[in-house]
């Protein structure tokens, strides 16, 4: 088994950054319309006469039809001869932005408007996984590139992206939002049409065959193929069912402990900050434990998050809750997508990233309606068991269901191979 990154010369460590560098762009670009589309979706649409549950609605639609699009999509990737993931991250960035500029040029309908903002909710995230299978693509075929760091710089530009357009909606108004998503598009479809290595195309890096010859159909359902992932799967749900209500209601519970607004920023900028260190040393932990026991530890940490805020006494202890993310959502983050790359076979790649992104999806959906309900009918508190309850039992299921082996996987720039 290798281990290292394996930089050999001058020049390998200059491709090496180059190539990360290239990625990380994507990477940035992509959060930062995350962050756009996805966190100043209230600002937009409760300027245009929405209420809170009306907005609430549109993003769990949203997120449904995106959970049913996501593997539908990635088998289309995997299997068909003739749509690479270049090709199809263009084109759903195409669709949002023709969105964006419906919402930018036209006073739309109020109906038309919940509709048109909810399709760009929800092709966002049809987006994300095939963002992480092509980094995966080129680094399974021997391209030097860091998915660490890169996907580091993605909740960098998010935290950064956050504060302009703030900012920019204070001083201007919410028109302003499609505009800002309209521009960060451009630059997403030019990142990753631009992120080729025709060299890296021509075979993979085990085998020799032609990336035509890869893209074969697998050999029955996918949930028959990897029965166990499946149900990972359904153990990664609860824990995002968890981890949304205390991220969609953080504003609710630091009101609870007597906060305010200005307390959840600090609160939601700690949280962002603390997860740079994890993603931008995930290379280093990979050297020492398997993907599959990084997601279990980030299982116990979620779980640990969660508690704390349930016992929390006061915002000293909502803000030391916040050093979990370091371990939690942050390690889930890239070791999820590696463990894709190590578990999943290479015909069908990118619907296991899309069903690893599902996971987040049916999390928010679920928990932004119950966790809505229960702040309502029951108060913070009861969100909070729950929340806990709900973690505990998904990371019982991790735990279990997670499998350790270091498999085929490439961490940048060396090979790892079970010994």
């Amino acid at each position: 088994m290798r281990t290292g990154y394996g930089i050999r010369n001058m020049k390998q460590l200059k491709s090496y950054a180059l190539n990360t560098v290239r990625y990380s762009a994507l990477q940035g670009e992509f959060w930062m319309s995350f962050c756009v589309i996805f966190s100043f979706a209230s600002v937009y649409l409760l300027q245009k006469g929405f209420t809170s549950t009306q907005v609430g609605t549109v993003i769990a639609a949203a997120g449904i039809i995106s959970a049913a699009l996501q593997p539908v999509v990635g088998d289309i990737v995997d299997k068909s001869r003739h749509v690479s993931l270049h090709l199809a991250i263009t084109f759903f960035s195409v669709l949002i932005i023709t969105a964006a500029l419906l919402l930018y040029f036209l006073k739309l309908p109020f109906l038309l408007t919940a509709l048109v903002y909810g399709v760009m909710v929800a092709f966002l995230q049809v987006l994300t996984p095939l963002v992480n299978a092509i980094g995966m693509h080129y680094i399974n075929r021997g391209v030097d590139v860091n998915f660490g760091i890169a996907r580091g710089i993605g909740s960098l530009c998010y935290a950064l992206i956050s504060l302009a357009v703030g900012s920019l909606v204070e001083h201007y108004n919410e028109s302003v939002i499609p505009l800002i998503i309209i521009v960060i598009y451009v630059l997403v479809i030019a990142a990753a049409v631009t992120f080729r290595f025709p060299g890296a195309e021509a075979k993979t890096e085990e085998t020799g065959e032609t990336e035509e010859n890869e893209k074969s159909s697998a050999a029955g359902p996918f949930y028959k193929i990897y029965p166990k992932f499946m149900v990972l799967l359904t153990g990664l749900i609860l824990l995002f069912v968890s981890h949304n209500m205390l991220n969609n209601f953080i504003f609710q519970i630091v009101q609870y402990y007597g906060a305010g607004s200005t307390e959840m920023g600090r609160v939601a900028g700690l949280a962002a900050v603390l997860e740079l260190p994890t993603m931008f040393l995930f290379t280093y932990y990979l050297k020492i434990m398997s993907a599959g026991n990084l997601l279990k530890i980030s299982g116990v940490f979620f779980t640990l998050k969660s508690l704390v805020m349930y016992l929390a006494t006061g915002m000293g202890m909502i803000y030391a809750a916040q050093f979990a993310q370091m371990f939690g959502f942050a390690l889930f983050v890239v070791s999820s997508v590696y463990y894709v790359n190590i578990k999943i076979e290479r015909q069908d790649q990118v619907k296991g990233q899309a069903y690893m992104t599902m996971t987040n999806t049916i999390g928010s959906v679920a928990g932004s309606l119950l966790g809505g309900w229960l702040v309502d009918a029951k108060g913070v508190p009861a969100m909070l068991l729950v929340s806990t309850i709900a973690a505990i039992a998904g990371t019982f299921i991790v735990i279990f269901s997670a499998e350790g082996g270091y498999g085929r996987v490439r961490t940048g720039s060396s090979a790892r191979t079970a010994s």
